[in-house]
């Protein structure tokens, strides 16, 4: 069994097809005996996302701060809820809890906690596996800049690799049984 820490967005985004594969991946980490670690919320694909996973009848551990549980209406479903008081914390936690980590669809949050893995992976803070979920070309921008990144010199080609992009959820979780 894994812990895998999802990074996600709080909102659902346009295209339904988000939250579908949100809902899909859930069920697959439940199914699969593996447990979701997450942001804690009850909204958007974080919502859908560990609702997927209770349904299924899996394990949940949610990590939200005091200030979120109020705004994003923490998720009432997840047994498993810790309450931090700040974002570092929560984060930390997360991260203490993790075998490895992937990026759905999301925003700036998703953005943020992505980069820090990648991040804390390159000064070897950790080595645990990275993945983000590219559905409709959704992180293509980015795939374009650590290009762009690693051509002028700023990225070491071989950190490239830290971070890996799969197309679908059946690429996804083909690389998840590939690395734990």
């Amino acid at each position: 069994m894994a812990s895998i820490c999802v990074f996600c967005g709080s909102r659902s985004g346009a295209p339904p097809q988000y939250a579908e594969t949100a809902r899909l991946f859930g069920t697959w980490i439940a199914n699969n005996g593996h447990r979701l670690i997450y942001g804690g919320g009850g909204t958007g694909l974080m919502g859908v996302l560990a609702d997927s996973v209770v349904a299924a009848g899996g394990d949940v551990t949610g990590i939200i701060t005091t200030q979120l549980a109020t705004i994003e209406l923490m998720h009432p479903g997840v047994q498993d809820m810790r309450v931090t008081s700040s974002m570092h914390e929560r984060k930390a936690m997360m991260h203490s809890l993790a075998d490895l980590y992937v990026a759905l669809p999301g925003g700036f949050g998703t953005m943020e906690e992505l980069f820090e893995a990648v991040t804390w992976a390159q000064l070897e803070i950790h080595s645990h596996p990275i993945a983000a979920l590219n559905q409709n070309g959704v992180y293509d921008g980015l795939v374009h800049l650590i290009d762009a990144m690693t051509r002028d010199d700023f990225l070491k080609p071989k950190y490239k690799s830290l971070l890996t992009f799969t197309d679908s959820i059946p690429q996804l979780t083909a690389w998840i049984e590939s690395v734990i």
